[in-house]
Parts: C-alpha cells; structure tokens; sequence
C-alpha cells in the first residue's frame, strides 16, 4: 500500500521561515479528506540528534511537532497502528528537511478536556532499525544492505552522500559503499536469530571509521578524516544568554576486538533426520517394516547367539527410514533413503543415508527335542552389484550433498579443502556386535575376514564440484590418473593424492566425463586389512592400491581427502556420491579401466548371488578449509585483537568489539570478513590519511586523533543553520574545526541547543 497523505499543517518560523509538515500513513487509496494540523505557537516542530560519541555509527534522530486536538482523542488512532504505517515529512522553504516514521511508544494527551488541548506526536528516523530484523542472504554490498535499511527504515529523503568518505579501498581512491561486500551469515546467530538492522550497520560501518546521519533530507555516510578535510565549514553564532566550554574524554589505550565468527571444522550441516521417532518401539525379528509418524522401521539383534534370535525380545538398535530428509537430494528413482539409528542395548545414535541393508528373521524348525534354527533374509536398498564397476566409467548420482559458500582468497595455494564422507561397509547383521558364522551362507566372521584379506582398498565414485559466484561454468575435482596410476610408481606423498579441477560438462551428468574417487583402506596394513567391514570409517587421501611404505605426512595426516582450493574465486561447493564404478581392489593391484577386481565377490556375491555386505551406510559429507602446511592445518578461529597506547597518563580505555573486520593474510573461514566485489578476495588492508593498514589500525589511528589529548567543548544556544553535513567553526577558537555531536532544533525560534567538540584529522603514525 502506498502512503497517502492523512494530515498537513504549516507554520512561520519568527524569522519567517515556512514550515511544512505532512503526515502520511499507509492505505488502500487516497483519503477523502486531509484533515489540518494546527500548531502551537510556542514549539511547534523540534527535532533532535542525541549526543553521540565520536566512534559510535547511527546517529538517529526524533522529531516531535506539538498540535492541537480538534475533539476527543483525534489522533489516538494513529498510536494503535502497527509501527512503520505513519509518516512525517518536514519542509522547509519547500525542501525535504526531514521524514521519519511515528514512534508509538511516545503518546500523552490530556485525559480532562474533550477538544483543543495539546497532543504531542514524535517520529524518529532511524529507531525502528532495532525492531527489525536481517533478512538478506548470499554475498551482498554494503550499498546493498545501507538501502535495504533505509527502505525498512520506511522515511523518505533524497540520496545516500559518500562524497565524504575519505577511507580507499584502493591506495588514495576514496571507496564507494559498493566496492565492498560482506556475508550475510555473519549476521545470524548459530540458532539462525537474525540481528537488528542497526547491529547490522554498526558491525558493518564501525570498523571502518563510517558514521551515518539524516541531515537536510539526505543520508550521509561518512568518516572523521574525511568530515575534517572535505566538508563545508560554518560559524557558530552564539544566540543564548550562556554558552559553556569544557573538554572532551581522554583514553589511555584503545583495543579493537574483532570477533571473526569464523566456521571452524566441517562447514557442511551434519543433520539431516527432521522426523520423530520413539526409542521405546522396536521391531524384532522380522523381515517386514513397521511404521509411526510417516516412518519405518526395523530392529536389529543384540545377542551373536543366532539361538537366541528365535525368541528374542531384546533389540540392539533399531534403523529407522524415510524418503523425506534435509540436507541432501536423493535420487528419486533408487531405493535409497534417509536412516537414523537409534540404540537399544549397543550402538550409538547416527543419521544420513542408507544405501544398502538387511531384514532378517530366525524360526525353529522340528520339534520341540530335536529343531534347529533358519533364517529368513533379504535386503532393501541398492545391490552392490550394480554399483560395482571398473575405473572406466560411473553412473548417475546417488545422492547429493547440500550446498557450502566457499570463500574466496588471496592466496588459493595456501589453502586446502578436506572432504571427509563417513561411512558403514560391513558384512555383519549387527555391526556392533563380534562377527559370527551364523550358519552356512551365513559366514559373517569368514566374510569379514575376506574383506580384509582381498578387499584392502575401497574406492567410491564421487563428482566434488565447484559453480563459482556468478559464473554459469562448473568445476569439478579430478584424481583419477593419480588411483589409476601403476602400483609400481606408488604415491607416497600427501601432496601427490591432491587432484585438480576440470571443467564439468553438464549435459552429461547421467555419464560424467570427469569425476574422482574417494579411497578407503588402513595406512598400516594395505595388504592383510580393510578400510571398511569393520564398523564407521572415513577416507583418506587416496592413492594407488600399493602396499609400500608411504611418507609421514601421509600416514599421519587426518582422515579425509585434501583437494585444491578453488581459484576460481567464491562460490558453492557440493559432493555426489555417484552410482557404478565403486571398486574393490586387493592390495597390490592395478585398478583396471576393462574388469571388476572383486576376488572373492564381495559385492556380487556367493552362488546365491548373494553380496558379501550387509550394510552400505553413509553419513553426509564434512567439507573443510585447512592450511596447506605440513603442520597446523588447522585454521585459527580465535578473535583478532589490535591496541594502541593513546594517552599514558589518562586512566579510561576505550575497548570496542567488532563482528566485521580485517587481518594480514585474511582469516578464510570469517563470517565477518570484508570482501572486495570486484574480484571477490577477501579484504585484508584500506587506506585513510596517507596510511595503509588493517581496517582495525586506521581506527585507532582515527582514535588518536581524537582523544590522545584534551579537545575543546562547547555547548549552548546557537543560530539553527539549514546547512547539510558540516563542520563548525567558532570565532574565539582560531583554526579550530569542531563536530557537532548533539543538538535539538526548535524550528519556531530558529535556534538549536547544540554541543560541538573539536575534530582532529587523521594524524597518527605508529612509531
């Protein structure tokens, strides 16, 4: 709905000034009828700026106008509507002067009379920013987010002025709000609580020196360097009959913390069961699912005494399912599903997807005397016989990993990506318990043993990719030429399994022309152990099935594969886990591009074609940044702290803390780093004064200036100027330039009770 005009009013100033006040409130359409303001005589428009200090950002302001109530509780209605639908715009000399949007917290009329009395209406420009929330999401500008601001902040003016920005982005160049992005994610909390708008512009705004005031009708965005050394200066006239001089505070030391907020660990969601489920229901001994809430579900033996099977009540955990979850995107036409296990008597509680699993049943047979036990099996999910292949081709995706922003960086090489994809690949029913040979064709220990004796290296088919911000190219990571490699040239380094990217066709995503594998298998012993059948495990960095000894740095790096950091600049990372061309190899063994290895048919299995796997479980993808140094490769998430002595002799500190900010060399994983928009790197130095340094330095520099020494104070009735953003001078401080930290106009008077403090340029230098 638009704004329409509800209600006008104008007076004269004692210097015959015009005024103009308009107040607008939001509506289907015009109003019939705009009813007059009529005005006290004495005060009828004030507006006031609050005193702030130097280094605070929003600079709101609250404009009161003092009318008369024609009846009864005329404007009472105007307090019952939600805040943001009521609008004053103040005209002087027919000039937009001021707009604000009515504060409904502030209303008093008197009770005792039924007309012509009093009623005070107060609107304040930027206040409603701290009742609305963050909504924007992705990459964004601060131009982006200062304009999304204002239009929630609903008043209207005539432009955002940067013309007094002296800070640059690129040596002398003062910077435009533009040029710099930011992460919207930096401003939701780890429940996904959005901050205030003002919190949002006083993160953004106050590392870099920036202030932000409603003058004139315009915005103005600006810093104190550039206030001193750039905007028009006017006198201040003294109009009271008392004026006082004091001075400003003094600061011993002034400390800039910068909370980073960076995402340390894996930055993809590891949850991805939404449904509910009951721990008390189990489903035992039976090859039939049960349902509750939408989900289904089946329970799983504690005991390895197939006797107790036929009677047993006892359930070691139970597998929940269902087609529905978050976090990943299945492919509709398999039969894989979302899983959670929840424990009985062992096991622990995990979730992600299920690829392959078993039902299974034990009954008695003959009498009472003289019976034994069978067993009713069969398996839900996809074979592994058809996900088995050679090193030729792959298929189609299983599933896919959601989304993760990787940021951009200076220096890519420095960097590392570690994808981490825990998984369940075991021959036993329950694979908490010791493996048992149940029967025959049901040689769980023998099979167990297979696996580690023939299937010592496990390779899954995956397509990593990478869409940079803004690009219609995908990439995708490559290490097929370094496991395809002979095992008489094997890879012994860490820095050999790291692949490259290549370019991803899309048209042929049913059939990848490029892909990679994830590889499993126990550093230790490649020859006579598995890196699977044996219960949860994670890949790590894949190489040719040799059994040579491997260099340190491999053997006892972390679990994972380390890719390259994309130079492609930001954007979104994602893992499939794809369909054939899993691969089972013996240590020692070529990988072939023409056979499958699978000496003892370990997924196509015995004569009953039966697979040699009971489970085939895989939880999502970890996406990690890390160092690529040989040692702490671990990124540092810890705050970033700069200081600065100012004054030795002052007692106060001036601590401030930051949720935006910069570091040399950048701090990759920051929610709250600055990012240029032209090139997408993060932002690790600005310019002020003829100095370049972190963000965080230039501030202090800004805080020296102001108050390493005593400045000057003056606070009393002066002549109301009509001026934009400037600078004051006073005619008994000779080449002194004052700010004007606070004031209230009174529009009828033309005076306003103003406090200016001496400003000061940048002028500090570390020595």
């Amino acid at each position: 709905m638009a704004m329409e005009l509800r209600y006008m009013g104008e007076f004269l100033s004692r210097e015959g000034v015009a005024w103009r006040v308009e107040i607008r409130q939001e509506a289907p359409a015009p109003f019939e009828e705009v009813g007059a303001l009529t005005f006290e005589a004495n005060q009828a428009l004030t507006i006031e700026w609050t005193e702030k200090k130097k280094e605070e950002v929003v600079c709101g302001s609250v404009a009161t106008i003092q009318i008369e109530s024609p009846g009864d509780r005329t404007y009472e209605d105007l307090y019952t509507i939600e805040v943001g639908q009521i609008r004053m715009d103040a005209y002087r000399e027919g000039r937009l002067y001021w707009s604000g949007m009515l504060d409904p917290e502030f209303y008093e009329e008197p009770y005792e009379r039924a007309a012509n009395y009093e009623v005070s209406l107060t609107f304040s420009d930027f206040g409603i920013l701290q009742r609305k929330k963050y909504a924007l999401a992705g990459m964004r500008t601060i131009q982006e987010v200062l304009e999304m601001c204002m239009r929630e902040a609903g008043f209207i003016h005539t432009g955002i002025d940067q013309t007094l920005i002296s800070t640059g982005l690129y040596g002398s160049t003062p910077l435009q709000l533009s040029d710099i992005k930011i992460r919207s994610d930096n401003f939701y909390d780890e429940d996904g609580e959005a901050s205030t708008l003002e919190d949002v512009l006083t993160g953004i705004f106050q590392p870099l020196g920036l202030r932000l005031v409603q003058r004139c009708g315009k915005i103005y965005v600006y810093d104190l360097n550039g206030l001193y050394s750039k905007a028009k200066t006017a006198e201040a006239i003294w109009s009271g009959d008392s004026s006082t001089m004091g001075v400003d505070v003094v600061y011993n030391n002034a400390k800039i913390t910068w909370s980073t907020y960076a995402q340390s660990g894996n930055l993809a969601p590891t949850e991805c069961w939404p449904h509910k489920v009951d721990p008390n229901l189990v489903n035992i001994n039976s090859t039939d699912y049960k349902t509750y809430e939408g989900s289904k579900y089946i329970s799983y033996h504690y005991s390895t005494d197939l006797s107790d099977w036929i009677d047993a009540t006892d359930a070691g955990f139970t597998l929940w399912l269902n087609k529905q979850g978050n976090n990943a995107e299945l492919a509709a036409d398999l039969n894989c599903e979302f899983f959670k296990t929840v424990p009985q008597y062992d096991g622990s509680e995990a979730e992600g997807i299920m690829l392959w699993h078993p039902l299974v049943r034990a009954y008695k047979v003959g009498d009472s005397k003289n019976w034994h036990a069978e067993v009713f099996r069969r398996w839900a999910g996809i074979n592994p016989a058809y996900m088995q292949g050679n090193a030729a081709t792959i298929d189609r995706h299983i599933f896919k990993s959601a989304h993760v922003w990787i940021p951009p960086a200076d220096n890519p090489n420095d960097l590392l990506i570690r994808i981490s994809l825990e998984m369940l690949l075991d021959p036993r029913w329950n694979f908490n318990e010791q493996a048992t040979n149940y029967m025959k064709w049901l040689e769980q220990e023998d099979w167990q043993k297979q696996w580690k004796k023939r299937g010592n290296f496990l390779y899954v088919p995956v397509t990593i990719k990478f869409k940079p911000d803004g690009s219609d190219k995908t990439y995708c990571w490559d290490n097929r030429q370094i496991c395809k490699q002979s095992v008489k040239a094997p890879v012994r380094n860490l820095y050999g399994t790291y692949g490259s990217w290549a370019n991803y066709d899309t048209a042929r995503d049913d059939k990848p022309d490029v892909w990679g594998w994830l590889c499993y298998y126990d550093v230790s012993d490649r020859k006579e152990n598995s890196g699977v059948a044996n219960g949860w495990a994670k890949n790590r960095p894949a190489i040719n099935p040799h059994t040579e000894q491997v260099a340190s740095i491999l053997a006892n790096s972390d679990a994972g594969q380390y890719i390259p950091y994309p130079t492609q600049g930001g954007g979104e990372l994602w893992v499939e886990v794809r369909l054939d061309g899993w691969m089972i190899s013996d240590g020692g063994d070529d990988l072939s591009e023409t056979k499958i290895i699978d000496s003892y048919g370990l997924f196509n299995g015995d004569e009953w074609r039966s697979p040699k796997v009971n489970w085939i479980l895989c939880k999502l993808p970890e996406i990690e940044i890390v160092n690529n140094v040989q040692f702490e490769k671990e990124i540092s998430t810890d705050d970033v702290e700069y200081s600065a002595q100012l004054n030795e002799k002052a007692k106060d500190a001036l601590e401030i803390d930051t949720v935006c900010g910069t570091k040399a060399g950048g701090v990759p994983t920051a929610r709250g780093a600055y990012f240029n928009a032209s090139n997408g790197k993060q932002i690790t130095e600005l310019s002020r004064a003829g100095r370049r340094a972190q963000a965080e330095q230039l501030l202090i520099g800004t805080l020296y200036s102001q108050y390493a020494e005593r400045r000057t104070k003056l606070s009393g009735e002066i002549e109301l100027r009509p001026d934009a953003l400037v600078t004051y001078t006073e005619q008994n401080q000779e080449g002194k330039k004052f700010i004007l930290t606070g004031e209230t106009q009174d529009c009828i008077t033309d005076t306003t009770q103003a406090t200016i403090i001496e400003l000061r340029p940048d002028e500090y230098d570390r020595q």
